[in-house]
């Protein structure tokens, strides 16, 4: 069976296309602008961001070297321990 024979892509073809509806479009245009206008801009929300990560990462550091410390104060008190 082949495209052609087909009842079904018969009436598919049959079918009227689609235009797209310019009041519509308009809308919805004005919608999506109006509320990305509300939202804050991308660099306010890098900013933000980039000082969330930074700080992330001053903390995790702050960490390993308090636990690099205590490691070394107990080399240090083992090692006086015969």
């Amino acid at each position: 069976m082949s495209p052609e024979d087909d009842p079904l892509f018969e009436a598919l073809a049959s079918l009227p296309s689609v235009a797209a509806d310019a009041i519509w479009e308009s809308r919805v245009r004005a919608r999506c602008h109006s509320e990305l206008s509300r939202r804050p801009t991308m660099r306010r929300r890098v900013g933000r961001n980039l000082s969330n990560a930074v700080l992330a990462s001053i903390s995790g550091a702050a960490v390993l070297c308090a636990y690099f410390a205590l490691m070394l104060a107990e080399v240090v008190r083992l090692a006086k321990h015969p």
